[in-house]
């Protein structure tokens, strides 16, 4: 035969579908998949896969589930289905295939995940990266084969699928803007409107569309806006729902079922929603640990469970009893946290306080005998909790495993609630209440299996008393003497939590309207002037004086009091934090005799805050609004007294720069200024596109966190004004700072680091900079590869500059993602975007490329994934300021300053600091925040969505690049040159690694890996 096939004539090929989702009921039934040919451009006949074998358990690791949020070797489980598939004998190239999930029996909506589609011929194997949810409200679904295509280069049996695909993802004017619903996959842009509560007080202004609030758009959701309020969406229907994301966007099962996962929604608001309430802790109880929905029908049980409990005192009572938080841990391990030269020499009576006995036979509320802080629950109640929370996650109890809820079906955890409750009246005792929920018939355990419950459940950092425990934060554990060095608190501005703050000084400090002067700080400069060096930083030389310049959060001052007035006038207690704004000048050391770097020094600290304008405060007449208190610290540091004073200020400074550092440096550069690159990538570039297959990995998550994040954290009432001295004006502060100082060419690495003047003319930092040289060797590994990348598929400029896709994609991130700043005058389109126009050069396009993944990647690391370990530690980092930094000559100055060393006047100063229940809040969300999920991608992992030999050996090198980056950065971390990394504070504390740029992590609070999105 000379290999022709008849009409008519059938070849059977193996297929095979395969999911990381769980195999639940009727998972994976009801397929229907059909075969486009790329080169006869003909569509097989439809095979259903009920024909099939049924579908099969995998786990991991090691199991050839694919992705949907489960890396490899992370432990998850899914599932395979695989059969015979039926196809013309002419078929010998599938280029796509079509897939379509049927509705249930009792017509409810169905939706399965798959992860990849494989179909085998007796010569080839096709791979198909599907990497998506069906549903039954879809219809048809098409899935490319994973060759990747440049619009001009789709073969022509696809062209019309591939365009069709784009279609329904950017909807039409009218469907973008209707109300979404769950199945919907339209993609569109929304202004931050979403973030008002009900209520008094709740209204927060839009933020975007405006010149006085500029900011990012976010995803659409459509749900109109809110009686009276035009720029204020209403909240969905339901209390407790979620609002809408698509489905390809949300978190997959093992992601929702992490702690890490959605408990940033669920356990935690509600956890703390009596604990974050300011100034009233009369009604603290752990009925709280429950989402609001179930709260009135499990009342009376967790009574009966938990009791109320008293609330501990409002303020710390020395600075052990802020360590104390970690006593438990520290005891288990044998480590002592109490330092031994917090005091001048001939103080030793001050430290006193440290180690001394507790009375056992009356611990404190939440304390132990030994004087431990201890949030967590007994036994009972943390598994009747950790159940119904477990049940919370699952979410609508379904008829099957893939279809809508039963009719008039509860939630499984409203159902749990029920249950329980009417257990109680039955006369069971509460404390028994620990079995899984039972929500009706199928109880939730038949519907998922026990082999899913235990993996929502088992697991103990799935444990709310897990979330509840709190290990000694790195900056004190083995270093006790470190916290409160100025040494450590400025290598913490290069090697911190928020390393992207620090400025080179290359002007006088009055030329930007500030109050510190020469004879503030001269005594510190080793025989130069303030003068001299700003002049030498200026004209090139090395720079010795650095700056981190918070002013900024002085900008809703007075509309801060106007609304704290009208809550009075209305009955409200206004928030109680206070605000401030502020500056810290640093100095760089050097060894007198070898002239190297020694250390980083704090020594001047400049502070306002709203009474600060208003009176003299002592002085001969009222500052500035761009000036404040000057604490100096020649001046305090020689007294025992002053010295707190002078530590006082770093805190309150310190406070200033948590606010800044996870509104600005961390959800503005993140978190809102990546979601409008997805949402015009999806809208705009196929999934064949090679630059969609490089930058997805990129995105994994980030939409389905925002949404969280603004459920919970940012909105009115969050963990952020709650807990964080911004308050109600947190996010009006970021899009203040996000109008006045974003652009995306300052977004990228070098350029950030050369606006800072932190890079001498070679490119490299002037200093011992952990962040910057660990982040450049990541930059440079990230546009090496992009540069390869890009020219396997791009033989030139012109190729770039002809890509519809590419450019359609860039200038709708411009003109609907990113409009308000240049719409609105506040910069020309170079300033924000470093060009005008199109992409026009493969080097313009790897830069940009370069910068979003940095973004996604190593500049979220560093700034998240530390947080836990430096800010955990109030005294390290507070969230709060509760009053006024004192001036000399006030009365709380004399309070402070006339305490008796030790518990008593560290009982003074922690009344300015964060409270027990504000800390033990903070404590909880950074720990969520700063752990890695079982599931999490990292850099050393492989893109699964490439496919294309070449484009995967290039991917490998970067995996190779990125693991040896790993061996250098151990290698300078074990450097005692490396002052900055290796450096012992007051020459007792051990060292303190720079890890947050190690790409590598195992779950939980690592202090390293970086994954390739924003994912929490």
């Amino acid at each position: 035969m000379n290999g022709a096939h008849s009409p008519g004539e059938v070849a059977v090929w193996k297929a095979s579908i395969e999911s990381s989702a769980p195999l639940l009921g009727d998972t994976g039934t009801r397929l229907e998949i059909v075969v486009i040919d790329l080169d006869t451009d003909r569509r097989s006949e439809p095979t259903n896969v009920d024909s099939w074998r049924p579908p099969v358990l995998e786990s991991g690791p090691g199991s050839s589930t694919a992705r949907s949020g489960a890396s490899s070797g992370s432990g998850t489980s899914g599932w395979k289905r695989e059969g015979r598939l039926p196809l013309p004998a002419d078929f010998l190239t599938p280029g796509a295939v079509l897939v379509r999930k049927s509705r249930t029996v009792d017509g409810n909506a169905s939706v399965d995940f798959i992860g990849t589609i494989k179909l085998v011929s007796a010569t080839k194997v096709f791979h198909f990266p599907v990497h998506s949810w069906v549903s039954s409200d879809h219809d048809w679904r098409v899935f490319f084969e994973g060759t990747a295509y440049l619009p001009a280069h789709t073969p022509p049996s696809l062209r019309d699928e591939r365009q069709r695909e784009l279609q329904e993802l950017q909807g039409t004017p009218a469907t973008r803007t209707l109300e979404r619903r769950p199945a919907d996959r339209i993609y569109w842009y929304q202004t931050y409107d979403d973030l008002s509560s009900a209520g008094e007080g709740g209204y927060r202004p839009a933020l975007g569309a405006t010149a006085r609030r500029p900011y990012p758009r976010r995803i659409a959701t459509n749900r109109g806006a809110a009686d009276g309020h035009p720029d204020r969406e209403k909240p969905p229907v339901k209390a407790g729902d979620k609002p809408w994301l698509p489905y390809d966007e949300q978190f997959s099962f093992d992601k929702a079922a992490d702690f890490n996962g959605d408990t940033l929604t669920a356990a935690l608001p509600a956890a703390f929603s009596f604990i974050a309430e300011a100034g009233d802790q009369r009604h603290l109880t752990w009925l709280n640990l429950l989402p609001t929905a179930v709260h009135g029908l499990v009342r009376n049980v967790l009574r009966a469970v938990l009791g109320y409990a008293e609330p501990p005192a409002a303020n710390f009572d020395s600075f052990e009893d802020v360590l104390a938080f970690f006593g438990e841990d520290a005891a288990s391990r044998g480590s002592s946290m109490a330092p031994t030269q917090l005091y001048p020499a001939g103080q030793e009576a001050a430290m006193k306080g440290f180690g001394a006995p507790h009375d056992p036979r009356n611990p404190a509320p939440f304390k132990t005998a030994s004087g431990a802080w201890d949030f967590r629950l007994n036994s009972a109640a943390a598994a009747a909790i950790n159940d119904q929370i477990a049940a919370d996650r699952v979410g609508p109890v379904p008829d099957s495993a893939t279809g809508g809820p039963s009719s008039g079906a509860a939630t499984a955890a409203t159902a749990f609630a029920a249950t329980a409750a009417a257990a109680t009246a039955a006369g069971a005792p509460a404390a028994a209440i620990t079995a899984p929920p039972q929500p009706g018939v199928p109880n939730l355990i038949g519907l998922l299996g026990s082999a899913v419950w235990r993996r929502l459940t088992n697991d103990p950092s799935h444990d709310i008393n897990d979330l509840l425990y709190f290990p000694v934060p790195r900056v004190v554990d083995g270093r006790p003497d470190a916290w409160y060095t100025d040494e450590e608190y400025g290598r913490q501005a290069l090697a911190g939590y928020h390393p992207t703050a620090i400025t080179a000084l290359t002007q006088l400090p009055e030329a930007f309207g500030s109050a510190i002067r020469a004879h503030h700080v001269e005594a510190e400069l080793q025989g130069s002037s303030l003068e001299a060096l700003v002049a030498a930083a200026a004209g090139g030389a090395k720079p010795r004086l650095y700056l981190i310049d918070h002013w900024d959060l002085s900008a809703y001052w007075q509309e801060a009091e106007e609304e704290a007035e009208a809550a009075r006038k209305a009955g409200r207690k206004p928030p109680s934090a206070v605000q401030h704004a502020g500056r810290c000048l640093f100095y760089l050391r050097k060894d007198e005799v070898t002239g190297e770097d020694t250390a980083l020094v704090p020594i001047a600290i400049e502070l306002a805050h709203p009474g600060t304008h208003k009176a003299s405060n002592g002085t001969s007449a009222p500052l500035p609004p761009t000036a404040g208190e000057v604490y100096a610290r020649s001046e305090l540091v020689a007294s025992p007294q002053t010295l707190a004073v002078w530590r006082l200020a770093k805190a309150v400074f310190r406070s200033l720069d948590t606010s800044i550092h996870q509104l600005v440096a961390h959800f503005n550069r993140t978190h809102a200024a990546l979601e409008p690159f997805l949402i015009a990538m999806r809208r705009q570039m196929s999934v064949m596109h090679p630059i969609t297959k490089l930058m997805l990995p990129h995105f994994r998550y980030t939409l389905n966190i925002n949404r969280n994040a603004r459920a919970s954290l940012i909105n009115a009432g969050g963990i952020i004004e709650k807990t964080f001295s911004a308050g109600p004006f947190a996010m009006r502060l970021a899009s203040a700072v996000y109008g006045k100082s974003w652009t995306f060419a300052g977004q990228a690495l070098p350029e950030d680091l050369r606006e800072r003047g932190m890079l001498d003319a070679a490119g490299r930092p002037w200093l011992d900079y952990p962040f910057a040289i660990d982040g450049l060797d990541t930059w440079a590994a990230l546009t090496a590869y992009f540069d390869q990348y890009v020219s396997l598929y791009y033989d030139g400029d012109g190729a770039v500059l002809e890509d519809g896709e590419l450019q359609a994609w860039w200038d709708e991130v411009k003109t609907e993602g990113h409009p308000d700043i240049v719409a609105f005058g506040l910069k020309s389109e170079q300033q924000v975007w470093g060009f005008t126009g199109p992409i026009a050069k493969r080097s313009d396009l790897v830069h940009v490329l370069a910068t979003i993944a940095w973004l996604a990647s190593g500049h979220h690391a560093a700034v998240n994934f530390g947080q836990y370990d430096f800010t955990g530690l109030i005294l390290n980092a507070s969230s709060l300021v509760r009053r006024p930094m004192p001036a000399p000559k006030e009365p709380a100055y004399k309070e402070l300053t006339g305490a008796a060393l030790g518990p008593p006047q560290e009982r003074v100063f922690m009344t300015y600091l964060a409270d027990p229940f504000s800390a033990v809040q903070v404590l909880a969300t950074v720990k969520l925040l700063s752990a890695h999920a079982r599931d999490e991608h990292t850099l050393d992992e492989a893109n699964d969505y490439i496919v294309d030999p070449a484009a995967r050996e290039a991917n490998r090198a970067f995996i190779a690049a990125v693991k040896q980056l790993e061996s250098a950065i151990e290698t300078r971390n074990a450097d005692p040159a490396n002052w900055a990394r290796y450096g012992l504070a007051a020459g007792t504390a051990a060292p303190l690694p720079y890890t947050l740029l190690m790409a590598s992590s195992p779950p939980g609070v690592t202090m390293r890996g970086v994954p390739y999105s924003v994912s929490i």
